[in-house]
């Protein structure tokens, strides 16, 4: 009997901040040095007060949008990182039991330390808090470029950021 290996799998949560931005491409080189493929999730909810893509749009329609955003980031993010693959998706729901979910079986979640929005700017690092207390895999929990913009890390983001990228 031949026994098959899945391909490792990180499962990286972006949201459009900067920390997200950065974890996106920090999970990016960990890709490229492991050889896993790139799991990349934006989660939002369907609702004008939350969520700008949602105002005057249907579920499937805002999905859409939030979909093409993220595959330009991603695109822009892995255009140098040789081999690695990623797929993209915008589930609606809680971010931190949506991210949970999607990491079981992954070889790791990494999620920005904060978000943005109108409400997760109040309850800033609450996804990732609850990422690191309910998922099943190892999670790494990235800063946003302003604390690292001496690295190569933050000058990707940064460069990112400005649309230098």
């Amino acid at each position: 009997m031949t026994e098959t290996t899945a391909k490792a799998r990180i499962v990286v949560g972006v949201d459009g901040s900067d920390a997200g931005t950065a974890a996106l491409v920090w999970a990016a080189g960990q890709a490229e040095a492991s050889g896993a493929e790139l799991d990349v999730v934006t989660v939002w909810l369907h609702d004008a007060m939350l969520d700008d893509a949602s105002v005057s749009r249907t579920l499937e329609e805002a999905r859409r949008v939030h979909v093409h955003e993220l595959e330009k980031i991603v695109t822009a993010v892995t255009k140098d990182h040789a081999g690695v693959t990623a797929r993209c998706s915008a589930p609606d729901g809680d971010p931190a039991s949506v991210l949970t979910d999607r990491a079981k079986g992954a070889t790791m979640l990494v999620v920005g330390s904060h978000g943005k929005g109108k409400l997760r700017e109040v309850l800033a690092g609450s996804v990732s808090s609850a990422c690191l207390r309910h998922a099943t895999c190892p999670v790494a929990v990235i800063p946003p470029p302003a604390h690292t913009p001496e690295t190569l890390l933050g000058r990707q983001v940064a460069e990112l950021a400005s649309g230098k990228i």
